[in-house]
């Protein structure tokens, strides 16, 4: 009985410190320990008590999310989040428990980062939202891990953080020093990869603006007093040097008949002070309805329509089908809107087309400010480009090909300005922009093939008793 309860205690342990990971605002250093005391104890137990550990660890999980996806989704899909976290975890513990039963330990140590990184790149490429729920947005705040995003994606990320709590859990479960050898060492290879990673090249600098407001109301009867405060905002900024200005998503809802006079107010301003301006709102075409962002250059006008929207708050719009990328001052410039930069094959198709930094507008849910922005970053250290993001209810955000915030603020009641001078940004190139989710997809099928072999032994295992018999 003792045991039974400590092993519950360290489940419980394993879901508070997994909750602190999955939250709004993650503590990076914990997800590299949070899921050991799961995995040792899961290790050593027998029939089905890993399931009810890592059921009760991945239900816990979410607990600091919990009211922000009550107040998002409602009751019902909040509890279906939990139902499915609790459930994947419940596989995972079994998983791990199984592998160190049946399999070499040299080799059950790889169960885990492997079966989570496959996991991950399987929901990023089919769920409605792409790749949110990755554990590498725990690590936003520590860079050199990042860096392994541009050789496999956020997969790779999530591999190396799990693979060395995995190491750590099976040297305490089980004595294995020498089996942790090899995980260690490219834990370290990684690290070490990140840390010499140096710094973008540029050839300059370059004074970039970013506006946001979060009183105007998009609904509002007239779209201009929006329009006017931000055309304001955007010649002051232009007064003060700003080569590229960036507003949010979504200030304000365009009738139809109205396209034109609001062009000319921004197609003036990009001409006369020769800057590069991108704006966010929704526009309408017949019966159909855009979420959209304006591309304004001192050459002209071009519209990008949002691709991917968000379940249950954006159905009503129809999906854009393509990439925006426009010449400018010696940059590529690619535009995306906001959840676009959830879905990393989005990120990759902007990569391979050598894009040198990313226009983002975006309204975020004020709760989720940091979460959200840095998922949109780390589609820039997959990729190799910079990302200039401006949300309402967000926050303001420059960051560079490495995933260093260059520059932050977030947006006030009115409309908020804030102007900084950056290196400017040239493309790096990425393995991952070429070989895309293979990584990934190589974990899942490694991963299955580490289970078919620890069914393949527990046959054989069953088969030696019963001749014993």
């Amino acid at each position: 009985m003792n045991g039974i309860r400590l092993r519950l205690l360290l489940a419980i342990a394993s879901g508070a410190l997994m909750a602190q990971v999955a939250s709004l605002t993650p503590f990076w250093p914990l997800a590299w320990i949070a899921p050991v005391p799961l995995m040792l104890a899961s290790i050593g137990a027998r029939g089905w008590a890993p399931l009810v550990y890592g059921a009760i660890a991945g239900a816990l999980s979410t607990a600091l999310a919990f009211t922000y996806f009550l107040e998002l989704a409602g009751l019902a899909p909040t509890l279906i989040i939990v139902a499915l976290t609790a459930l994947m975890w419940a596989l995972y513990a079994f998983a791990t428990a199984a592998a160190a039963r049946w399999l070499p330990t040299g080799a059950a140590v790889f169960v885990l980062p492997l079966l989570v990184a496959g996991v991950e790149t399987l929901l990023a490429a089919n769920s409605p939202h792409g790749s949110s729920g990755s554990l590498a947005y725990s690590q936003m705040d520590f860079t050199p891990v990042l860096q392994a995003a541009g050789l496999g994606g956020a997969p790779a990320v999530s591999f190396i953080v799990l693979l060395f709590a995995s190491a750590l859990a099976f040297v305490f479960a089980k004595r294995a020093l020498r089996a942790a050898i090899a995980p260690f060492g490219i834990v370290i290879a990684a690290l070490a990869y990140g840390f010499m990673s140096g710094a973008p090249e540029t050839s300059g600098q370059l004074r970039v603006a970013m506006l946001a407001a979060n009183d105007f109301d998009l609904d509002a009867d007239d779209w201009r007093p929006a329009w006017n405060a931000y055309a304001a905002a955007a010649e002051q900024a232009a007064g003060q040097g700003a080569r590229l200005i960036v507003m949010p998503e979504k200030i304000a809802a365009l009738p139809e008949a109205d396209a034109d006079e609001a062009q000319a107010r921004f197609a003036a301003i990009a001409r006369q002070h020769d800057v590069t301006i991108v704006i966010g709102l929704v526009t309408s075409g017949g019966r159909a309805r855009f979420n959209s962002a304006w591309l304004f250059t001192p050459q002209g006008f071009e519209n990008y329509d949002k691709r991917h929207m968000v379940p249950g708050f954006e159905d009503h719009f129809t999906v854009g089908t393509s990439d925006l990328v426009a010449q400018v001052d010696g940059l590529s410039i690619g535009v995306a809107i906001c959840k676009d930069m959830d879905f990393p094959a989005l990120g990759r198709g902007y990569g391979a087309r050598a894009v040198d930094v990313m226009l983002v507008p975006a309204w975020d849910f004020t709760r989720d400010a940091w979460a959200h922005s840095r998922i949109g970053m780390l589609r820039g250290v997959e990729n190799g480009y910079a990302i200039v993001r401006s949300a309402r209810d967000g926050v303001m955000t420059v960051s560079d090909a490495r995933g260093r915030v260059l520059s932050e603020e977030t947006a006030g009641a009115q409309v908020t300005t804030l102007i900084t001078t950056i290196p400017t940004p040239a493309h790096q190139n990425r393995l991952y922009t070429r070989i895309g989710d293979v990584f990934g997809w190589a974990c899942l099928a490694l991963a299955i093939l580490l289970i078919g072999w620890m069914v393949v032994a527990r046959v054989h295992a069953g088969q030696g008793g019963a001749k014993a018999n």
